[in-house]
């Protein structure tokens, strides 16, 4: 019986979280409080530098999920194992509309931390204004799910089915 993910699936985990973590929080943030302009490019810079480096490890994640065998849990039932498996994959697919939203909104190179530039793939239009719509709501979606994560591993925890252990 397996009982824990492997190191690469938990490493692929903690970094997705991370950068899902700051890049929503920040990204929220500059949207809805900051009346910054020097601090919201600051934090637009930083975001797109990292969510555009994370972009091979999110396919590398998505290609381990497939592949790889899931630790049981024995102690969670067949419908919330089938929930659970369920918001997964809506968290996938959140991720990817974020990510290709946010590469195909972009109306200026794409600069990795000053070190590389991507050339932009579509004009400045109508076309790059529905990409920063979806990426828009798409990001509202992923933080709804990011959320829901949490407060089920929570629950899960303290009604003493160690979902955590398996990550860790």
């Amino acid at each position: 019986m397996t009982t824990q993910y492997s190191s690469l699936a938990r490493w692929l985990h903690w970094l997705s979280a991370g950068v899902i973590l700051w890049a929503s929080i920040t990204g929220f943030y500059v949207a809805l409080v900051s009346e910054n302009p020097t601090m919201n490019q600051w934090i637009g810079f930083i975001n797109v530098s990292l969510t555009t480096l994370f972009i091979p490890f999110f396919i590398l994640r998505c290609f381990h999920t497939l592949l790889s065998k899931k630790p049981d849990t024995p102690n969670l039932s067949r419908l919330n194992q089938k929930i659970a498996h369920g918001m997964h994959q809506l968290i996938y697919l959140a991720t990817a509309a974020v990510l290709v939203s946010g590469v195909m909104m972009m109306e200026r190179e794409i600069s990795i931390f000053g070190l590389v530039e991507i050339p932009h793939l579509l004009a400045e239009g109508e076309l790059t204004t529905l990409f920063a719509r979806a990426h828009k709501y798409s990001c509202v979606v992923l933080a709804s799910l990011i959320s829901l994560h949490i407060v089920a591993v929570i629950k899960h925890e303290i009604s003493g089915i160690r979902i955590i252990r398996k990550m860790i």
